[in-house]
């Protein structure tokens, strides 16, 4: 049998408070992600990859609404915005599987993108994919995204504060802290 990776964690990013896990599995990664700072909640995220870690499914609440995302079968990105003014339908954006999901103010969207990349880029490389970075808004605009390797477990995406994995691609945060999300024999 494999040892699927599950573990849940917290640590500090930016000035904010991440609450994550993780759950892996035959058809890929669950990721949980809260972000907060005190008693106000930025996002709430769920993020799902496939066994090759590409994006496979996202489900987002920010203060402005809902966003859900799922790339389909004809290589394009569905879903809908929900929000004050209603809802948005998102329909047909072009998606590749070297596209890349990255929700602002999120270090797991980030270690989800970095998976996939790792076997295609050596350290102090980088390059270019077509992603979505999401804000708070919620406005989604497809657009190339910087992706840089800077070291072996660092990375920096769009010129923002490095990003640091370990060796199972779960985050290294600041104060940081993980445990396991199964109960142990012992």
């Amino acid at each position: 049998m494999t040892d699927w990776l599950r573990r849940a964690g917290q640590g500090r990013w930016a000035d904010a408070w991440v609450i994550w896990s993780v759950s892996e599995g035959r058809r890929g990664r669950r990721w949980r992600e809260v972000v907060h700072r005190g008693d106000r909640v930025f996002t709430a995220l769920l993020l799902e990859t496939d066994a090759l870690g590409v994006f496979s499914h996202l489900e987002l609440a920010t203060a402005s609404g809902l966003l859900t995302l799922h790339p389909d079968e004809d290589r394009t990105l569905h879903g809908n915005v929900v929000a004050g003014t209603g809802v948005e339908h998102v329909r047909a954006l072009p998606w590749s599987d070297d596209s890349v999901i990255l929700v602002s103010g999120s270090p797991i969207s980030e270690s989800a993108a970095i998976l996939p990349l790792q076997t295609r880029m050596r350290p102090f490389s980088a390059t270019t994919p077509t992603g979505i970075v999401i804000p708070r808004t919620l406005a989604l605009e497809l657009q190339p995204v910087s992706a840089e390797r800077i070291s072996k477990t660092a990375w920096r995406f769009d010129h923002s504060d490095a990003m640091s994995v370990d060796n199972r691609g779960l985050p290294i945060l600041v104060e940081s802290e993980d445990w396991p999300l199964e109960l142990s024999d012992e």
